[in-house]
């Protein structure tokens, strides 16, 4: 009676912890397995793959949500699959009594019960794929616990993740592109066949390999999903017949270096603005180019959007997988000399403030600022020049004087807060700011441009299109739009030809870094030639190497020439006019600035001698730093004995 009595309570004692175990097991978060690692897809403004990276294990594996799918295909494969998908809590009870009945009669399964659920289990973890009783009760446990967690809606969304669909093709969003080409969302009914058969048995139903086994499960599909579906009759006839995919299509990476530069992004699948024909075009253009070129010599391009600031082509390098050259390198992100290509920024600069006028001459003659000696790029002088063909033919005497009146140490820190460089992390450039002494990226580079040529539009970068806005009324300025009109104007000459065209070159010192960029008019066009490390080279100028590529990139895109700009009349301020005022005080901040920066302190620049006010209290002008307790509107004032000037700025600290 005794051994009874301990019996049963030893039963209990085991039934009570299994229920408690499996109570605390069920409570675990499911693993995701195969769902934590998915491909990184860059796609095109159009929806077309231009770069594949795919999982550490080789497959195309892409997240699928319910919008991106034909709800019709998720409407077959319930109704192929798991009739009561919708009603069950991972287990179809009906489903369980008729495989048992059979396996009782057989002594073996020969029908199956799984649900979507549990199919989705063993997806996720591939060891409980066996076909055993045990394994069959531990997917039904791990499909319990699953929809304890998750909704039916995300049940769906992993099922089309990662369910097989032949080769290393994972999800049904890579297999409508592999298979059809083209996404699940409009998909015909012989389609969404083949995409609900393939998960059974992928590599014996792949049509490229198997196509009259991948017929006869499509066909198989249709017949019983037909009359639920309402797909009778001359549609099922139709969708039967259609023929399958021969082939298995894989996109070709055409974007490495974008996909490099995306990569930060936690979305893995980015539908950029790059335009894929163009993306195409531009690759063989400067793959051609710095062919003909002696290696290290490599080179980079981009193409962005005025007004918008939407890049359309991005080549980081001519090879990615080029050793020689160093392709793996993103040249468009290398810190670089920019040779002469700041000097529109500082005559327009100039010309906004009423230091130079459009029609100004320059003495080109010998300058010496001290041990500074500087040249133009031949070593000659010409003498009196006018302002364009200083310009134009990027002569360094008219550009540094240029500089020295509107002062280097206000353009750079101008320039600073417009591409969001940290000042207090950069050397001084001084006057070298006008030859290529304030290095920036390629990047950069035509961010400052898209400052210059369109100011109060848009002037960062943007890859993403997800995250293109409308532009913000506050949109930090370089220039007045009539400098900016008046600085196109000077940039606009006639070729040989007689075409008409609007660009600036640049090249370094050693000439290790040539330049170009093309002004069109509804873009820009970007090159970089130079050597990887830096190394000197006899040859390389912008106007000889880099103009060519930026010209061809233009005529093969079919870009226009900018328009000639109306100019508003300016006159440069005479001299007895400006002994009559204030001298101005506060040369940085500007009045209206928007200043990102990562620190609470930003340089400033002006009279050292005035008496400094932020925000109304005494502040101390010191080592020209501003220390600042907050982001947002900060009011700047400088004061001497006769004169005050105040200037308003905001701060956005990043």
């Amino acid at each position: 009676m005794k051994f009874l009595k301990y019996t049963v309570f030893g039963l209990l004692f085991l039934l009570c912890a299994f229920v408690l175990l499996v109570f605390f097991y069920m409570r675990k978060p499911p693993e995701l397995g195969r769902l934590s690692e998915t491909s990184q897809v860059i796609r095109s403004e159009t929806g077309e793959i231009i770069n594949l990276r795919l999982t550490s294990d080789g497959y195309w594996r892409e997240k699928a949500r319910l919008e991106q799918i034909d709800p019709e295909l998720i409407d077959m494969l319930i109704a192929y699959e798991d009739k009561r998908f919708w009603s069950h809590h991972g287990v179809d009870p009906l489903a369980v009594a008729r495989a048992s009945f059979d396996f009782a009669r057989k002594g073996r399964i020969v029908s199956g019960s799984s649900t979507i659920s549990m199919q989705l289990v063993r997806l996720l973890d591939p060891s409980l794929a066996k076909r055993t009783v045990p394994v069959k009760l531990r997917q039904m446990l791990e499909a319990l616990r699953l929809e304890a967690h998750w909704t039916k809606e995300e049940i769906l969304e992993a099922y089309f993740s990662i369910a097989p669909y032949g080769g290393n093709i994972e999800g049904v969003i890579a297999a409508s592109q592999a298979w059809l080409n083209k996404d699940p969302l409009m998909l015909t009914a012989s389609e969404m066949a083949l995409l609900v058969a393939l998960p059974q048995s992928p590599e014996a139903r792949r049509p490229d390999l198997h196509p009259e086994r991948a017929q006869r499960a499509k066909q198989y599909v249709l017949e019983r999903v037909a009359n639920e579906l309402g797909i009778n009759g001359i549609k099922l006839a139709e969708a039967q017949a259609d023929p399958l995919p021969s082939r298995l299509e894989k996109p070709t990476s055409v974007s490495l270096h974008l996909a490099d530069r995306l990569s930060v992004d936690e979305e893995l699948s980015v539908s950029t603005t790059i335009d894929s024909n163009w993306q195409k075009d531009v690759t063989r253009i400067l793959s051609e180019s710095v062919n003909r070129q002696p290696a290290p010599i490599n080179g980079a391009a981009m193409v962005i959007e005025r007004k918008t600031g939407l890049v359309k082509a991005y080549i980081g390098s001519s090879d990615y997988l080029n050793t020689e050259r160093k392709g793996g390198i993103n040249y468009l992100t290398a810190i670089r000399s920019p040779g002469s290509t700041l000097k529109p920024l500082i005559y327009a600069k100039a010309l906004d403030r009423n230091l130079i006028s459009h029609d100004e001459i320059f003495d080109d003659q010998e300058l010496h600022r001290g041990s500074y000696t500087p040249t133009n790029f031949d070593e000659k002088f010409n003498g009196k020049v006018k302002l364009k063909d200083a310009l134009l033919r990027s002569l360094n005497i008219p550009a540094l004087i240029t500089l020295e009146k509107l002062s280097p140490q206000t353009v750079e820190n101008e320039l600073n807060n417009f591409i969001g460089t940290s000042a207090l992390t950069s050397q001084s450039s001084g006057l070298s700011l006008a030859v290529g002494g304030y290095y920036v990226t390629a990047e950069q580079l035509a961010q400052i441009y898209l400052g210059i040529l369109d100011p109060s539009y848009k002037t960062e970068l943007v890859f993403n299109k997800s995250f293109i806005t409308k532009t913000d009324s506050f949109e930090l300025q370089l220039l007045s739009q009539n400098a900016s009109h008046e600085i196109i104007d000077l940039l606009i000459q006639n070729l040989p030809n007689g075409e008409t065209v609007a660009f600036k070159t640049g090249t370094s010192f050693n000439r290790q870094d040539s330049w170009c960029v093309q002004i069109f008019e509804n873009h820009i066009v970007l090159v970089w030639l130079g050597t990887p490390d830096n190394e000197a080279t006899e040859h390389l100028t912008g106007r000889d190497a880099a103009f060519p590529i930026t010209h061809e990139i233009g005529r093969t895109l079919g870009l226009t020439a900018p328009k000639k700009p109306n100019l508003r009349k300016h006159k440069k301020l005479e001299m007895a006019s400006v002994k009559e005022v204030c001298a101005k005080l506060i040369e940085f901040p500007q009045n209206g600035s928007w200043i990102r920066t990562d620190s609470p302190v930003i340089k400033v620049s002006g009279k050292t001698d005035a008496s400094w006010y932020l925000n109304g209290e005494p502040i101390t002008y010191s080592e020209k730093q501003l220390p600042l307790k907050s982001a947002g509107v900060h009011r700047l004032t400088a004061r001497t004995k006769n004169c005050s000037e105040t200037n308003e700025f905001f701060v956005e600290i990043k």
